[in-house]
């Protein structure tokens, strides 16, 4: 294997690496898209065929062809993968699971896990992390704190380690929550939490997820890293979450359970002996945008009514409401530093970018003021810092008829506003939602 492409995610979330991943795996034909982080990623493709699907757990080259690789880096979900298989089959792939290799490693999450999160986020009141709530982010702390009760991939062939492990799990979780006064909640979160304790009482419930258990491990075909890397040619890490959700680095309490820094997907490779190139492409939005709690200095809500459209994301209980803002120049250089700095990066993939020409004005966030004074470029961020400073704002007022000149043109007259904000070259530019809007450099 001679070269990774490596996609991160500079917010927290929402970038469009699923766009980019698809547009690297057009021009470069990858051998594997390789999968990293959560299977609760929703990341969106659209092809110029007229192909639509938001990926969770296949890789976003799939409708060119380019098998998915689930490495021991990611959590996954096996309902999500029935589920996810049935719906490309609808799609018109035949056989989904013939695309799909996986890493003996991998740890599986379980409808117990998605129990453990949502009844846990619910219990917070009005203090709330953040959750997606497919109990991925616990079943990696449970594992950390408990492996013995850990699933790995590899195990979804034997029934009966399957049976004890989910029954132990479920036991566990029930009595986390046994005591808790739900009914001091409101109705519907009441109601959901009800509902959840009752799955983990379901003994007919428990027997269909074994079974859907046992069904993907005969389904899956296990490979390892260094097998891969036998391969010649090309490969595409696509990670879920963003680096403003990173497990330690990011903005404690809303964060992840996973590490996103591009320095433990180096790792990986390099520990599985890849001594090639790996390219880092920071992907982030023309704007801000962030699901459910966390902080969002730049929040505006009636940017968020011209930005909206064309985001496919709905308001969910546990992801909240969508909110947009300007670029947030600070935000994005935090985020650059948690990764060790531009150094780490050989391009940014800008998304999104025809929404602003259709503006034709872009609006950044360059600084903040905290009560009154100007916030110290060197002052440490925090959540609780970010709530409570206001965003200063410039703006860009786009050349006329910007959109009607030619992709080259646009991409320099992008690049060049770029330049006076942050360190990494602007390498990609999507100007639409299909490979065909993506303009490389």
């Amino acid at each position: 294997m001679r070269k990774v492409y490596s996609v991160t995610d500079l917010g927290p979330g929402d970038g469009g690496k699923g766009g980019f991943v698809h547009a690297l795996a057009c021009r470069f034909r990858p051998k594997y898209v390789v999968k990293e982080g959560g299977a609760q990623g929703s990341h969106g493709v659209r092809s110029s065929n007229g192909e639509s699907f938001n990926f969770s757990q296949w890789g976003c080259g799939t409708f060119e062809g380019i098998l998915t690789y689930l490495s021991e880096r990611i959590v996954i979900t096996p309902h999500g993968l029935i589920n996810e298989a049935n719906a490309l089959q609808h799609l018109g792939i035949y056989n989904p699971w013939a695309m799909l290799y996986c890493h003996p490693n991998c740890l599986c999450a379980s409808p117990y896990h998605q129990v453990w999160s949502q009844n846990y986020e619910l219990s917070l009141g009005e203090h709330q992390h953040g959750t997606i709530g497919t109990g991925v982010g616990k079943a990696y702390r449970d594992y950390k704190e408990d492996p013995d009760l850990a699933i790995s991939a590899r195990e979804l062939t034997d029934k009966a380690v399957i049976r004890q492990k989910l029954s132990m799990s479920r036991e566990k979780i029930f009595a986390l929550f046994a005591d808790f006064d739900y009914g001091s909640l409101p109705a519907e979160d009441s109601a959901i939490f009800r509902k959840n304790m009752a799955l983990l009482l379901d003994k007919e419930a428990f027997d269909n997820i074994v079974d859907e258990f046992y069904d993907v491990g005969i389904r899956l075909q296990f490979l390892l890293l260094e097998d891969i890397l036998k391969f010649d040619g090309i490969l595409i890490s696509e990670r879920s979450h963003g680096v403003l959700t990173d497990a330690e680095s990011a903005l404690k309490p809303h964060v992840s359970a996973l590490r996103t820094l591009p320095e433990f997907s180096e790792k990986m490779y390099r520990d599985a002996g890849f001594d090639g190139k790996i390219v880092n492409l920071g992907v982030h939005r023309a704007y801000e945008i962030r699901h459910g709690a966390g902080p969002l200095p730049s929040r505006d809500d009636k940017l968020r009514e011209k930005m909206l459209p064309g985001s496919h994301k709905d308001t969910n209980r546990w992801q909240g409401e969508v909110r947009v803002g300007a670029f947030d120049i600070r935000l994005l250089n935090y985020a650059i530093k948690s990764c060790g700095g531009a150094k780490t990066f050989d391009g940014l993939a800008l998304s999104w970018f025809d929404q602003i020409l259709l503006q034709r004005r872009w609006e950044f966030c360059t600084d903040y003021r905290y009560r009154g004074t100007m916030l110290s470029r060197s002052a440490e961020i925090s959540a609780a810092l970010l709530n409570s400073v206001e965003a200063i704002l410039t703006s860009y007022e786009l050349e006329p008829g910007l959109s009607s000149r030619s992709n080259d043109y646009i991409f320099d007259y992008c690049a060049d506003i770029l330049s006076k904000h942050i360190e990494i070259p602007l390498r990609l530019l999507s100007i639409g939602a299909t490979e065909r809007d993506k303009i490389f450099k």
